[in-house]
């Protein structure tokens, strides 16, 4: 396999990475909002809504680091 073959294959991996925790937050949406305006925020589920934003963050947070790089890479030294 070439590296473009690589670099390619890892970009779409992490671009799959990143649209996969976007859906599990669209997955959490409904819940969310549907909560009634006088629900006690303690009593949702936090840690589930935790867990997901985290993984939306790394997962996108890992896709522009490696968009970056490619830049770099691709950027001519001066």
């Amino acid at each position: 396999m070439s590296n473009e073959t690589n670099a390619l294959l890892a970009l779409k991996n992490a671009w799959s990475g990143a649209i996969a925790a976007s859906d599990r937050l669209r997955e959490l949406a409904p819940a969310l909002e549907s909560a009634a305006p006088e629900t006690d925020v303690t009593s949702l589920d936090l840690t589930t809504y935790q867990n997901a934003v985290a993984a939306q963050s790394i997962a996108t947070l890992a896709l522009k680091s490696l968009i970056e790089e490619f830049q770099r890479k691709s950027t001519p030294a001066t």
